[in-house]
C-alpha cells in the first residue's frame, strides 16, 4: 500500500471541502432556470450569508465566552423569523414533536421545548468562534476518563464514536489537543463555501486533520489508522443520501456509512470503539461524556458489523431522544410519512407518557 502514512506528508489544504464549479458571473441574468440558479446561489445568496458569517465569526472570536453564547440565543427569533416560509423549520417541528410524543403535559411546554432546540442551535453557531480556547478556559468537564485510561493503558487505539450534541466541534477539540491526541477523522461539509473555509481555518489553528468524504480520504484514513500512531473522532449520524441513518429510530440498520466505517478501522488497527458525546451545561459550557468501550466479540476479538451498529445503536439512541433539544441533526432527519402510526413510535410515547406520569 502506497501513499502518506504520516500526517507531516499530508498539505493541510487538503482537508478543505472541495468548492463547487464556479459559475460565470453572467449566468446571474440566464434565461435558462438551472443556470440562473446556480448562479444566483453562488454570487448571491452564499456569498451574502457567507460574508456575514465571515465577519460575524472574526468579531465574536475577540468577545468573551459567555457573551458569544448568548449572542447566538439573541440571534434565534430574526433567524427563525427569516427561516418562516423555508421547508427544513416545519420538517424540524414534526420531528422534535413525533420524537418527543408524550412527553409533556400541553401544547405550550412542547413549544418551548422547540425552543430550546433553536436556542442551543443559535449558541452552537456562535461557539464555533471561540470554540478552539473552551478546553483552556475550563469550559468542558470530563465524565468517565477511566474508559479511556482503560484502553490507553492497555496500548489499545481509542476511536472515539459520537453524535452531533450540543457545540460538537468541542468534543474534537477537547480529544485532540488534551485527551488523545493526535486525532483524525472524517467530517461532512457544510453547502456554503465559506463556512468550509471558516471550519477548515478553526482546525488549522489547532492542526487537526479531518477528512472531506471521499475515496481519498476514505483510503488516507485507514492507511493512517494502521499505523496505530492516532485516534479517531466520527460522527455517526451524518448525512448520507438526503438522510440521517442513525439513530435508527425503528428503521433498518445501515449497511455503510460513518458507523459501518468506525467498527472496521477498528478492525483494521486494532482499535477500541469508545462511545462519547458532549451535553451543554451553560453558556459556552459543556460536559464530555465517555462510556464504556463497545465489546469485541468471537475468538479473534473484533467488531462484527452488523452486531456493532445495534449496539451502538443501543448506547445513542436513548441518549439522543433524552438530549433530543441538543441534537443538531434533527433537521436532517426525515422520518417515514407513516411514523407517527408506527409501533415504535407508539411504544415511545408509551413511555414518555410514563416518565411524565
Amino acid at each position: 500500500m502506497s501513499g502518506p502514512s504520516r500526517l507531516e506528508d499530508i498539505p493541510f489544504r487538503e482537508t478543505l471541502a472541495d468548492e463547487p464549479q464556479v459559475p460565470a458571473l453572467a449566468n446571474i441574468f440566464a434565461s435558462n432556470d438551472e443556470l440562473r440558479a446556480a448562479a444566483r446561489l453562488y454570487w448571491l445568496r452564499h456569498t451574502k450569508a457567507g460574508v456575514l458569517n465571515t465577519v460575524f465569526h472574526q468579531l465574536l472570536s475577540f468577545c468573551p465566552s459567555s457573551f458569544v453564547s448568548n449572542f447566538g440565543e439573541w440571534l434565534v427569533p430574526s433567524a427563525r423569523r427569516s427561516y418562516r416560509h423555508k421547508i427544513f423549520p416545519k420538517r424540524i417541528e414534526r420531528n422534535f414533536k413525533a420524537l418527543t410524543a408524550g412527553l409533556w403535559r400541553t401544547p405550550e411546554e412542547q413549544e418551548l421545548g422547540l425552543d430550546r432546540w433553536w436556542i442551543n442551535i443559535g449558541r452552537t453557531i456562535s461557539e464555533f468562534s471561540i470554540v478552539n480556547r473552551l478546553w483552556r478556559e475550563s469550559r468542558i468537564e470530563v465524565e468517565g476518563l477511566k474508559h479511556l485510561q482503560t484502553v490507553q493503558e492497555s496500548g489499545g487505539v481509542p476511536i472515539f464514536v459520537s453524535m452531533h450534541l450540543a457545540t460538537w466541534e468541542a468534543l474534537f477539540v477537547a480529544i485532540h489537543t488534551h485527551l488523545a491526541g493526535p486525532s483524525i477523522g472524517p467530517f461532512q461539509p457544510e453547502t456554503n463555501r465559506f463556512k468550509n473555509r471558516i471550519v477548515h481555518a478553526i482546525r488549522k489553528q489547532r492542526n487537526q486533520y479531518l477528512f472531506p468524504p471521499g475515496q481519498k480520504s476514505a483510503y488516507r484514513l485507514r492507511r493512517l489508522m494502521a499505523t496505530r500512531q492516532y485516534s479517531m473522532t466520527i460522527f455517526i449520524d451524518e448525512v448520507r443520501d438526503k438522510q440521517v441513518h442513525v439513530p435508527l429510530f425503528g428503521r433498518k440498520p445501515p449497511s455503510r456509512g460513518n458507523v459501518v466505517v468506525a467498527a472496521k478501522i477498528a478492525n483494521i488497527c486494532d482499535g477500541t470503539l469508545l462511545p462519547t458525546y458532549l451535553t451543554r451545561t451553560g453558556p459556552a459550557r459543556f460536559k464530555l461524556t465517555i462510556l464504556p468501550a463497545v465489546p469485541k466479540t468471537g475468538e479473534q476479538q473484533h467488531y462484527d458489523i452488523p452486531e456493532t451498529v445495534l449496539s451502538l445503536n443501543k448506547v445513542f439512541e436513548p441518549i439522543v431522544l433524552d438530549r433530543i433539544e441538543e441534537w443538531y441533526m434533527l433537521g436532517e432527519l426525515r422520518l417515514p410519512g407513516n411514523f407517527e402510526k408506527s409501533p415504535y413510535a407508539q411504544a415511545l410515547a408509551a413511555r414518555n407518557q410514563q416518565g411524565v406520569a
